[in-house]
């Protein structure tokens, strides 16, 4: 993460999402280290230096989801130039945040577990998608709840929201300030469209375009 240390805000709010993943790292990884200290310890429990001795493996799982969150926050980073990452950081600090996403006038920055950042340019169509889990089929038990975010490159970015309208919401009030091109919501079919005449659904985020313009006297 050396190039992102150059900007200040956007480190400090990897270093945020990712703590989640770091402070159970660090106290798997020295309970594990405290064990050797058991063994100068007269009549400790073998047991319980046995379970402290696993905790390695649980280090090993948090440090390995923590390298793979630094790994793909610099991999998504790559595509934005120095002049948009310095946007991006200097507008930070001034932007809401819902549901652990932000909206910069360069991308919208999820910020679960490291930095998931979606360039503003490529945003065509924002929608939310729910799956419900059934017990036998029948009787719900969970209900998740994704934002999507599907670009004119055909890349997609899914980010797990609460199940309400709020962030959804929030979303397009914020695309809104920079993009009137952007379609939002979902119907049937429109996923098949999105998928095999991307063409027909860039024409109608013109056309919702324009219709914005007009509801704003433009």
């Amino acid at each position: 993460m050396k190039q992102l240390k150059h900007y200040g805000n956007l480190y400090h709010l990897y270093c945020w999402s990712t703590k989640k993943l770091k402070i159970p790292f660090f106290i798997f990884l020295l309970i594990f280290f405290l064990t050797f200290a058991t063994f100068l310890i007269d009549h400790f429990p073998f047991g319980l230096s046995l379970a402290m001795a696993g905790m390695i493996f649980p280090a090993i799982l948090f440090g390995t989801l923590w390298l793979i969150a630094g790994i793909r926050t610099k991999k998504l980073l790559k595509p934005f130039s120095p002049q948009q990452l310095q946007i991006i950081d200097r507008e930070l600090p001034a932007c809401a945040m819902c549901d652990r996403l932000l909206v910069t006038s360069q991308a919208v920055v999820g910020t679960k577990i490291g930095l998931v950042p979606v360039p503003m340019a490529d945003i065509l169509w924002v929608y939310t998608a729910v799956e419900t889990g059934r017990l036998e089929g029948v009787i719900p038990v969970y209900k998740d709840t994704t934002l999507v975010i599907a670009g004119r490159d055909h890349k997609q970015y899914g980010f797990r929201i609460k199940n309400n309208q709020q962030a959804f919401l929030f979303m397009q009030s914020e695309l809104l300030k920079y993009r009137l091109d952007i379609v939002f919501g979902y119907e049937r079919g429109m996923d098949d469209i999105y998928k095999h005449e991307i063409n027909r659904m860039i024409a109608f985020s013109q056309e919702c375009a324009e219709k914005r313009q007009k509801e704003m006297g433009g």
